[in-house]
């Protein structure tokens, strides 16, 4: 049942937060001097695709990741309850229980989302960086895109970035899962046993969203900077270092 809410609310948070994907992304990249001047730009050079390139392989395959970063942090958990100060019954031993078991997730998912993440880049970012080569903005897909790298980098090319990827990956799931066990505890009395509300579980949600990604972001920027170069020749930033 974990899983499959997992799922459902991974595919909804997709189809609506991709354009705001999109734009983070172009402007993590690439100098605009506000927000709506990169939505403006976007429209005007891509239309209304521009908002939404890259989005089948995340839309296509989040279920199954969410479903196994689920899977994994419910079994960690469960395996993890034996051991002294982790048993999950006072505020303290949830949250540390949870963001041990969401580290252990993300560390696992980086891996697979990874190579997704690339190609999402890649594509989100295809039409601006063909004008920065000065060639033709043609429309590819992301089939191509993995292919071209693959192409240029070899197989393991797909996971270019791995490195910043499963920082922010392990750090954000760690953040994020023991946030919202530790709201949700908290806003249902602090009693274990207690039964949460949909409201409960809303508010948690929303604060451990807001929270990961206030403490990430900076990781993140670095790992697109670090992941649009990955077709260039001689790319501007080599390691994390030199990125940050």
């Amino acid at each position: 049942r974990t899983a499959l809410a997992a799922s459902c609310a991974a595919v909804t948070s997709v189809l609506s937060g991709f354009p705001f994907d999109s734009i983070k992304t172009r402007m993590q990249t690439h100098h605009y001097n506000s927000l709506m001047e990169c939505v403006k730009i976007t429209y005007m050079e891509e239309g209304a695709r521009g908002f939404f390139r890259g989005m089948i392989p995340p839309l296509i395959t989040v279920s199954a990741i969410k479903s196994v970063s689920f899977s994994i942090y419910e079994g960690t958990k469960h395996r993890l309850r034996r051991y002294p100060g982790l048993d999950g019954q006072t505020l303290g031993s949830l949250t540390a229980l949870a963001s041990i078991s969401g580290a252990s997730s993300g560390a696992f998912i980086a891996i697979l989302s990874c190579p997704l993440e690339l190609i999402k880049i890649q594509r989100q970012l295809e039409q601006m960086i063909a004008k920065e080569r000065g060639l033709p903005a043609v429309s590819s897909s992301s089939y191509n895109a993995a292919k071209q790298i693959v192409q240029k980098k070899g197989v393991f090319g797909l996971w270019s970035g791995l490195r910043c990827h499963s920082i922010r990956e392990t750090m954000g799931t760690s953040i994020y899962f023991g946030t919202y066990e530790t709201v949700k505890r908290a806003l249902s009395g602090n009693r274990p046993d207690a039964k949460s509300s949909p409201m409960t579980h809303f508010m948690a949600g929303g604060m451990c969203g807001v929270l990961s990604w206030l403490i990430v972001f900076p990781v993140d920027l670095i790992k697109s900077r670090l992941q649009k170069q990955v077709m260039m020749d001689d790319p501007k930033f080599k390691t994390i270092r030199s990125c940050a």
